[in-house]
């Protein structure tokens, strides 16, 4: 048994697990550095795929995972020439460059596909209920780390309760658990009885985040993962869509009676979305105005938020497309936004077999309009693993 575990092991199947964990791990030590092991995790992954031989572009789509790639490291010539110092290419690199890697992850995956989705849905429960515990109880402690990494802005129970953070933060606790409530929904179809569960907990745990971005993308997940149950799959019969639209209206009501402001607080935080979005559009104009190119962009990192404190930097885009737009200018823009079109138009031509997938890289693509989701090296392992299982028929319809 152990050597059969031993000969099955995957780094890249426990890389949530270990990650989760050692973000769990700065709750008791001081020092620990998640955003490090986490590098070293994906330097081991990229390992495994040397060593499998699980490198191998066959596709378009590879080509242009490939090429987008390369694009962000070459851009660090622009970014030094702007004045920034290589520390800023250096912690955005291992955020949100070399996460790529599970795009081949994902890809050649197989039949080992549910091995990886089972124990990312593991490290997402146990994200969700240490950060429940945490949410509930509210120690001293926690409210002091919650502090320290800058996930409050005071160091007290009320603060910390404004929105659950677990050790993660809130922006990339709502987009993992609604990318969860898809992986869950992957198990539902394929007949798992634990497939409701892992939906009705990353459902809650996204709801706690209090995310503006993720309340919507938890809804909008929410009734795709409905269309095609009840109305594409025929996987239950249509009566239940009725029965389910009951449960959820006493469930409200009595949340309701309960708890009125409790709705009302999530209400108005979802209301409140197009003030959000109007708010950044300045800030997003700014950006793009003050692009050093509008061909090759600033370089990666010049327009993150740890180019702040540089002398003449550009202006800081808080929104994912945006600053990768102003950092990758038309040309390394286009081989993303190209690549993102090859991807989902194979899971949309094979909805069935992808649907989880699509949702998550359409989530994403969402989340990013205002948050910097996929500049977070724990959130974009999902993303760029979904996008590469997409891909990886593309070379035989082509």
């Amino acid at each position: 048994m152990k050597e059969a575990f031993v000969k099955n092991f995957r780094i890249s199947e426990w890389y949530y697990e270990l990650a989760v964990l050692g973000y769990v791990a700065t709750l008791a030590f001081g020092g620990m550095r998640p955003g490090v092991f986490g590098a070293i995790l994906m330097v081991l992954v990229v390992a495994e795929l040397i060593f499998q031989k699980r490198l191998r572009p066959v596709s378009l789509a590879d080509a242009m995972a490939i090429a987008f790639f390369s694009y962000q490291i070459i851009s660090v010539i622009w970014l030094l020439r702007g004045g920034f110092s290589f520390s800023v290419f250096a912690n955005e690199f291992v955020s949100s460059v070399l996460p790529m890697v599970f795009y081949f992850v994902g890809k050649t995956a197989g039949d080992r596909t549910g091995n990886w989705y089972r124990m990312f849905i593991y490290a997402m429960l146990i994200l969700g209920f240490v950060g429940l515990i945490l949410y509930i109880w509210a120690p001293q402690f926690y409210c002091d780390w919650s502090f320290a990494w800058s996930h409050v802005s005071k160091a007290d129970a009320p603060t910390v309760r404004v929105r659950m953070n677990s050790v993660v933060g809130s922006t990339c606790l709502s987009f993992l658990m609604v990318a969860g409530m898809l992986v869950g929904a992957y198990f539902f179809e394929k007949k798992e009885k634990k497939g409701l569960f892992y939906i009705a907990s990353c459902l809650l745990f996204a709801i706690l985040a209090n995310q503006r971005s993720g309340l919507v993308a938890a809804m909008l997940v929410l009734i795709y993962l409905n269309v095609l149950v009840f109305f594409v799959f025929d996987m239950i019969e249509r009566r239940y869509f009725f029965y389910e639209l009951g449960l959820i209206a006493v469930v409200l009501v009595a949340v309701g009676i309960i708890r009125f402001d409790f709705l009302l607080k999530f209400w108005y935080r979802i209301i409140s979305l197009p003030t959000a979005i109007s708010e950044r559009s300045e800030q997003w104009v700014a950006a793009v105005n003050n692009m050093y190119d509008f061909w090759i962009g600033n370089g990666l990192g010049a327009n993150g938020h740890r180019a702040i404190g540089t002398e003449d930097a550009h202006v800081i885009a808080d929104g994912g497309l945006v600053k990768l737009y102003c950092e990758n200018g038309i040309v390394g823009f286009s081989l993303w936004a190209y690549l993102m079109f090859l991807c989902l138009e194979s899971g949309v031509k094979n909805i069935r077999k992808y649907f989880a997938e699509t949702g998550i890289l359409v989530v994403g693509i969402l989340q990013s309009i205002g948050s910097n989701v996929l500049a977070f090296q724990i959130c974009a392992p999902i993303f760029w693993f979904a996008a590469g299982k997409m891909a990886e028929g593309i070379g035989k319809q082509d």
